[in-house]
């Protein structure tokens, strides 16, 4: 590196960089390596625009290597592109799972120890993710290139070429408090962090498009766990999902907001669930105190499969929501741009950019996001959720004048989950019949034909 490159590059971009001092996994470049972990998650995600149309995209690419109990390995690669103007995006992803009693003598995936060198020998080419290195062989600190390849479901190719520059330093998952460790699928030790604010520059290939693109509003994230991240769940992965919030914001706020559910236990929120923050200025700030409301619901068009799915019947995904964080004075309201962007992952999993607009302090924001879930909404309770919080959430001018409003209607709805509290199917089916049904028949285009949809399906999961 020149004397003049070292004088230009901010003073935290440099190895070692010690996150927590009291964690040795968190010293980089140790910690964007392989550590011995059974589980390790390489994520980045960002936004586009091409240098000469302006047309704008964003992507995202996950890295996912299991070794479990250092017996058994599980990888993949995921690549996905999101056109923002249309809303239509393509996703691939390429699987290298074991095949007993077959014995594999090589992986696809592999993960450099003490740097970040990740790749995956795809069937559409040789995907990578490194930090790169000056003309001497040295590593450039915090500074990356990154080459994946895909093809969509439309037989399309795609390839990202691009260098990253991250403008924040790392942050750790849970701030102060947590520290960067956290139990994630029931499993306390698994550590987590993140950079925001990542640049980049490079080249977009998308069937007929090919154009030199920048981007801002990048991210980077990385997760790992001494067990396999199942060692708590079953082969389906039914007992613990999650709502995953990366947020960007114009006023410099950049946010991940998680959220863990327990399944077995009702959805019931569980630790670690929180916003973690990080300013203009790289200031870091976290909270466990947050509030997210579903607005409205996407049901599942089957058109994606993951290896393994929750059910067969009718599922439903969370939609628009509002995000407030009281202590920080914040309200924030998500609009996706693409409506279902499922991807091929072991288990149900929609990942794809949102709007966002709200206040903070008092003063107006704006900014962009990726709304992560794996979080299904298919059980008789789960349903009668999805349908009053949808009817909840009408605008009065949906219903007919002198009829009864949204609260109401959604308030009938609830009374259903009631008939279930005792065992009651029967009764639930009839009530639904005969007190909610007919008020959903007087609401207005375009929301009548959803809520009888959603209906009908609570009906099918009631047994009618």
């Amino acid at each position: 590196m020149s004397g003049a490159e070292a004088e230009t590059r901010p003073a935290w971009k440099t190895y070692p960089f010690v996150l927590c001092p009291d964690d040795p996994e968190l010293v980089f470049p140790g910690a964007e390596g392989d550590q011995g972990a059974e589980s390790n998650t390489y994520y980045v995600a960002g936004r586009l625009v091409g240098r000469k149309t302006g047309r704008q995209w964003a992507f995202l690419t996950i890295f996912a290597y299991n070794n479990v109990r250092h017996r058994l390995r599980a990888d993949f690669h995921t690549l996905a592109l999101f056109d923002l103007g249309t809303g239509e995006y393509g996703t691939f992803t390429e699987f290298d799972l074991p095949r007993p009693p077959r014995i594999r003598m090589s992986y696809k995936l592999s993960v450099a120890r003490g740097y970040l060198d990740v790749s995956f020998r795809s069937a559409e080419g040789p995907s990578r993710w490194a930090t790169r290195r000056d003309a001497e062989g040295d590593l450039l600190p915090f500074e990356y290139e990154l080459s994946v390849y895909g093809r969509d479901a439309a037989g399309r190719r795609m390839h990202l070429e691009l260098d990253l520059d991250p403008r924040k330093p790392p942050v750790p998952v849970g701030g102060e408090e947590y520290r960067g460790r956290k139990t994630c699928i029931g499993q306390y030790g698994t550590h987590s962090y993140f950079q925001s604010d990542v640049r980049f520059s490079g080249r977009l290939e998308w069937g007929e498009v090919s154009e030199e693109v920048e981007g801002d509003a990048g991210w980077i994230d990385r997760q790992w766990a001494p067990r396999q991240f199942g060692v708590h769940n079953d082969r389906r992965g039914t007992r613990y999902r999650h709502e995953w919030r990366e947020i960007h914001l114009d006023n410099g706020l950049e946010m991940s907001v998680w959220v863990h559910f327990d399944r077995g236990r009702t959805n019931r929120v569980i630790p670690f669930t929180g916003a973690t923050a990080v300013d203009r200025e790289a200031r870091v700030r976290n909270t466990t105190e947050i509030e997210v409301e579903w607005l409205s619901f996407v049901r599942d068009p089957r058109q994606v499969r993951p290896l393994a799915r929750l059910t067969e019947g009718p599922a439903y995904f969370g939609d628009r929501y509002r995000l407030r964080v009281p202590a920080w004075g914040l309200e924030l309201f998500s609009e996706s741009i693409v409506p279902a962007p499922a991807h091929r992952l072991p288990i149900e999993y929609w990942s794809g950019p949102t709007r966002l607009r709200g206040s903070m302090e008092g003063r107006p924001v704006e900014g962009f996001g990726f709304y992560e879930r794996t979080h299904v909404f298919a059980r008789d309770f789960e349903l009668v959720d999805v349908l009053r919080k949808s009817v909840r959430h009408l605008p009065e001018s949906a219903v007919p004048r002198g009829a009864l409003g949204p609260l109401e209607i959604a308030n009938r709805v609830w009374e259903i989950d009631a008939f279930l509290s005792h065992g009651d199917r029967k009764g639930a089916l009839r009530y639904l019949g005969e007190e909610v049904r007919p008020h959903l028949a007087s609401v207005a285009e375009p929301y009548r034909g959803q809520l009888l949809t959603i209906a009908r399906d609570l009906e099918t999961v009631l047994g009618g």
